[in-house]
């Protein structure tokens, strides 16, 4: 057995190279040992201090926020119109972009998933390699073992016959001999090779890989996609302008916000391991996977580096040199016993036993093909360069993603949350209208000023309006029994007093009654509508 060819070598990828050098430090901000290590304390701790740094720019923009929000949330003071479309179109903007962010998140996650599964379907090739050997390692085990012993008993039966030419039966005996304790070796070669991959079920290992795979491929599409629609959501909101969309997508933006700050700090931490264990897979598979194998074995197998002869290998061989020796023994007895011999079971017996010497050396050349290191490390170099370079890469693009798609979430926390406060500015409710009821061109008249709303913004009972009329009425009597008191010559000097130019007090006190009447009127004729009104409400 060689080295692995050229096209078996493997070498870390650019992007693990420079994830790897980032530094690991503990607690006490020590650089540690930076080599793949799940089972070590201090090396999960240092990968937790690179995933904390998102955690901690996630804490302090929560905070940011808070402290934006308690001072600006009590803020009544109006905005121009030009400041609130200004929000909305930066809104739209920062919703483009955020939509950008996640489609190469998505990108990202389906890229990681056809990754994965180049690295299974490599994975099940070697699982295919191990299945191989089980296999053919039972069957030479039942073709030396359970298969043999009824034609070698037949045959020793068919030798204890007496017969003159001893030199030829010791030969005969002594090949038999040979023959069961080669079989019996071949048998141990066998059973030596199939016990230690006994307890390796890659195939299933790899069945449950492709479970998590498609689990965590449609948990990450889920994951994006509703990211996605958050932006889209917001992108419609501030097209419309609905204060209440805003405010509930708001909501929905600081849980996205939260989302994907969480997701860049588990990416970090992952993105950092997988290019540790980059560096030497083989090394870290051997180490570190369930496999219960010898450590040197599986090394030897995925690094196809001959430092020392592996031990299948070395099982291989003795049962080679088992399964020659019992084809040397047979062909002996195949010469010699039929000449000595009339036995009619000899011949079934040998015809058996070379059978099975020939299942036994079609076994042998597929345990040869399956023990070949080159095979193995030619699939195990395939996964690993899908892991570690297409993989990698996609999962550190979902990791940039995250990252960029965790600032443009804070970007519209803030200006949703802006815009929310200030789209709809509140209306000044004032006590009276300013402006008059009733104008006149004279400097000189006094006019009345309109009726105050109604409290709440309600008209008065139909009851009290009707009272009101009735005052009304009572007052209008009152005017009207006034003016037949009065004199005429009054009226009449009133009237040459107000058509002459001395007469201004005179004239200013009859304006002044006529202004107050045409006052009152107009009062009680408001009020006769707003009866009339009522009468209708009540109808219907």
């Amino acid at each position: 057995m060689g080295a692995a060819g050229p096209s078996d070598e493997y070498s870390p990828p650019l992007l693990a190279r420079l994830l790897h050098a980032l530094p690991h430090i503990n607690v006490t901000l020590h650089r540690v040992n930076d080599t793949f290590a799940p089972n070590s304390p201090i090396y999960l701790e240092s990968l937790g201090i690179l995933g904390s740094i998102p955690g901690a720019w996630l804490i302090l923009t929560l905070t940011v926020l808070l402290i934006y929000l308690l001072t600006r949330c009590c803020d009544r003071k109006q905005r121009p119109p030009k400041s609130i479309t200004a929000l909305k179109i930066t809104l739209m903007i920062l919703s483009v972009l955020c939509c950008g962010a996640i489609g190469v998140g998505l990108f990202g996650n389906d890229d990681l998933h056809n990754a994965m599964l180049q690295s299974i379907q490599a994975g099940n090739q070697l699982a295919a390699l191990v299945n191989t050997v089980k296999n053919q390692s039972s069957i030479l085990e039942e073709a030396m073992g359970s298969r043999a012993r009824a034609p070698l008993a037949r045959l020793a039966d068919a030798l204890d016959a007496p017969v003159a030419n001893q030199t030829a039966l010791g030969t005969l005996l002594r090949a038999l001999s040979a023959l069961r304790n080669n079989a019996s070796a071949a048998v141990s070669a066998a059973d030596n090779l199939r016990r230690p991959l006994a307890a390796l079920h890659l195939d299933d290992f790899m069945k449950r890989l492709w479970v998590w795979e498609a689990a965590r491929w449609a948990g990450g599409m889920a994951g994006w996609c509703c990211g996605g629609a958050v932006c889209v959501a917001l992108l419609a909101a501030a097209a419309r302008r609905s204060r209440r969309a805003l405010l509930l997508l708001c909501v929905c933006a600081l849980g996205a916000l939260v989302a994907c700050w969480g997701a860049s700090a588990a990416l970090a931490a992952g993105a950092v391991a997988a290019a540790d264990a980059c560096q030497d897979p083989a090394r870290a598979l051997a180490l570190h996977a369930p496999h219960r194998l010898p450590v040197d074995m599986v090394h030897y197998y995925l690094s196809c580096k001959v430092s020392r002869e592996n031990a299948l290998t070395a099982e291989l061989r003795n049962a080679q040199r088992a399964v020659v020796a019992v084809r040397q023994a047979l062909a002996v007895l195949s010469r010699g016993a039929p000449q000595l011999f009339n036995d009619p079971n000899l011949q079934p017996a040998l015809g058996a036993l070379g059978a099975g010497t020939g299942e036994a050396e079609r076994a042998l050349v597929s345990l040869s093909g399956a023990l070949e290191c080159r095979t193995a490390r030619a699939y195990f170099v395939a996964a690993a360069r899908a892991a570690c370079d297409g993989g990698l890469q996609a999962l550190s693009l979902q990791l940039l993603a995250a990252i960029i798609a965790g600032f443009l979430f804070t970007a519209i926390v803030l200006v949703d949350s802006h815009a929310w406060i200030y789209i709809n500015p509140k209306r000044s409710v004032s006590g009276e209208e300013q402006a008059p009821f009733l104008s006149t061109g004279s400097a000189g008249s006094r006019t009345l000023p309109r009726p105050a709303p109604f409290p709440n913004g309600k008209p008065p009972s139909y009851s009290a309006a009707v009272q009101l009329m009735d005052l009304a009425e009572r007052d209008r009597e009152r005017d009207r029994d006034r003016d037949r008191e009065r004199p005429r010559s009054r009226m009449s000097g009133s009237a040459t007093l107000g058509r002459g130019a001395g007469g201004a007090p005179a004239l200013g006190a009859l304006g002044g009654s006529h202004t107050l009447g045409r006052a009152h009127n107009g009062k009680y004729a408001t009020l006769s509508k707003q009866c009339k009104t009522l009468e209708s409400n009540d109808f219907y």
